[in-house]
């Protein structure tokens, strides 16, 4: 199926028939982990004599299933994350059909504690939504590695300020967060990013711990978040491009 779309006066075309998925599960086992949270666990659902398992006697399965969202599988957060306020990510975003960038970036040779934005012209960026940034050394072990105290690259406040000021509305990570793991609460990026408690953006969110295969190219696609809907600050979440093939 081709979408038509135009996009800053100019018609576009995605091929939806050539989904490329960019996000990590809930896994049963080996889940990816960060912040030393759990992985998920399942449960048979039990009440009295009924039973959620039908090697089990029960009538059906029947699973609950405990997880963080932020710590267990791709997530997208909204502004909820860090306010005083109640915010939900449901109720925050609107999760259509976006226009987006792919990224493919490393550490800061002089500085490895974050990523070196220097590849990217910010001032590029201003025709797109959404800005999708894949890290470097970027191997299968993603999709179930614990990051626990592993010091992961992260995304310098001041980098964030660009990408604030190019009017990306959606950031997507393959990182844990993109604030280092312990700061002592400061979490810059994030607030940055939210412009909170000064100017806050409600409709702008930060999607972490996607993975997005070598073999999808660097270059605009057209992006659709697939949040859960959960009423929460964060919900689990399955990014999907789809190649642009005219425009």
């Amino acid at each position: 199926m081709i979408l038509t779309f135009d996009h800053l006066s100019t018609t576009r075309q995605a091929d939806l028939s050539k989904p490329l998925h960019i996000s990590i599960s809930v896994h049963r086992e080996h889940s990816i982990s960060s912040f030393s949270i759990p992985g998920a666990i399942y449960r048979n659902y039990q009440d009295g004599d009924f039973v959620g398992n039908k090697d089990k006697g029960g009538p059906c399965n029947l699973e609950t299933i405990t997880f963080t969202p932020h710590g267990n599988s791709t997530h997208t957060e909204c502004l909820g994350h860090i306010s005083d306020e109640d915010y939900f990510v449901n109720d925050c975003i609107e999760d259509s059909f976006m226009l987006t960038e792919l990224h493919t970036l490393a550490a800061n040779e002089e500085d490895a504690r974050y990523l070196d934005f220097s590849p990217i012209d910010f001032d590029d960026l201003s025709s797109v939504k959404a800005l999708i940034i894949r890290t470097l050394p970027n191997t299968i072990s993603k999709r179930n590695k614990d990051y626990s105290g592993k010091s992961s690259p992260c995304i310098h406040p001041t980098d964030m300020e660009h990408i604030v000021a190019a009017s990306i509305s959606h950031l997507i990570v393959d990182l844990p967060s993109v604030d280092p793991e312990w700061d002592g609460g400061a979490m810059a990026s994030h607030y940055t990013f939210w412009q909170y408690p000064g100017n806050p953006r409600l409709d702008a969110s930060i999607t972490e711990f996607a993975f997005i295969q070598d073999d999808i190219k660097d270059g605009e696609y057209l992006l659709k978040l697939n949040i859960s809907n959960f009423e929460s600050d964060a919900a689990p979440s399955r990014p999907v491009l789809y190649p642009i093939i005219a425009g």
